[in-house]
């Protein structure tokens, strides 16, 4: 990490929220739903498929849980039709996890439920260490039930290819993605090539096991590694690439090149300020670019100071 970078990470907190929703709004599809459908709309005309997020987690009321399920539903029976392969990805924290297991069990049943009467498919997304345990249960009660149900899996992990290789009698649908979230080294790797071995690990099982492969990663070491995996002719249940919308850019000729998919993760809603600081805090290009941003906005203040 550069010191420009580090500097910047460490002072986001304190940076005015309309420059973070500026600079951070590639990375965000809207904050209501016609503004996503909007984003979609457009991704799918391009020849992306797409996977939409409601953001948000962690929710601590049932009223709170309720109504996200609600605009899942509601967000079910925008996407359907949209495309010849819509999908959503939920977070059961969002549904409250954290609040009732039972509660988050029941609201991603009916959300499950009324994804497969509109076609469109679901992911469950992988949140913190914490929840993982409940979101593999979670999906192995699901995917017995319904097809059209998949779950990421986080190459960072130490647990990861044990846990894949108890799901694959279920020919699974799986996101292998590095993961996100800070983890202690007892339980996550740390080492950036360890990482990538890991990844590298979790698709040939996926592939070997006949489950189908969603890659989700914008690392050209790994696209480079994982496009001939994938593309052979050797076992496989199918596969698809997956980016976060605003990053990646630069890479997708190259995937779309091999007749390979790739699907554009999209998130949206009011909640868009901690999923922002986040991206940002991974993106080191942004740096620079925030920087100016404040550095800008301070002169013109001192200016307009001066003048007066």
């Amino acid at each position: 990490m550069s010191m420009l970078h580090s500097v910047v990470v460490h002072t986001l907190p304190w940076v005015p929220k309309p420059i973070i929703r500026r600079i951070a709004g590639r990375y965000i599809a809207g904050e209501s739903r016609e503004g996503l459908l909007r984003v979609v709309d457009s991704l799918h005309a391009q020849g992306y498929l797409t996977t939409v997020d409601v953001l948000g987690e962690n929710v601590t009321t049932r009223e709170e849980a309720q109504a996200a399920a609600q605009e899942y539903s509601r967000l079910i029976e925008a996407l359907s039709g949209r495309s010849d392969s819509p999908q959503i990805s939920v977070k059961l924290t969002l549904l409250g996890l954290r609040l009732d297991e039972g509660l988050a069990n029941e609201l991603l049943t009916h959300v499950i439920g009324a994804a497969e009467a509109h076609r469109v498919g679901v992911y469950l997304d992988m949140e913190d260490s914490s929840t993982t345990d409940a979101i593999l249960k979670a999906f192995r009660a699901s995917r017995a039930r319904q097809a059209n149900v998949g779950v990421a899996i986080q190459a960072y992990l130490r647990r990861s290819q044990v846990d894949l290789m108890r799901l694959l009698d279920l020919r699974p649908s799986v996101r292998i993605c590095k993961g996100i979230y800070n983890e202690p080294a007892s339980i996550a790797l740390k080492d950036r090539m360890e990482i990538r071995e890991s990844f590298l690990d979790l698709v040939r099982r996926l592939r070997e096991g006949g489950g189908f492969c969603a890659i989700a990663t914008h690392d050209p070491w790994l696209l480079d590694r994982c496009l001939p995996l994938v593309t052979g002719s050797n076992g496989g249940g199918g596969h698809e690439f997956q980016m976060l919308l605003g990053v990646g850019d630069a890479l997708r000729p190259r995937v779309l090149a091999t007749g390979s998919r790739i699907r554009l993760y999209c998130p949206y809603g009011p909640d868009w300020y901690a999923y922002s600081l986040r991206r940002l805090r991974e993106n080191p290009h942004m740096a620079s670019y925030i920087a100016q941003t404040l550095l800008s906005r301070k002169l013109l203040e001192r200016g307009h100071l001066e003048r007066g």
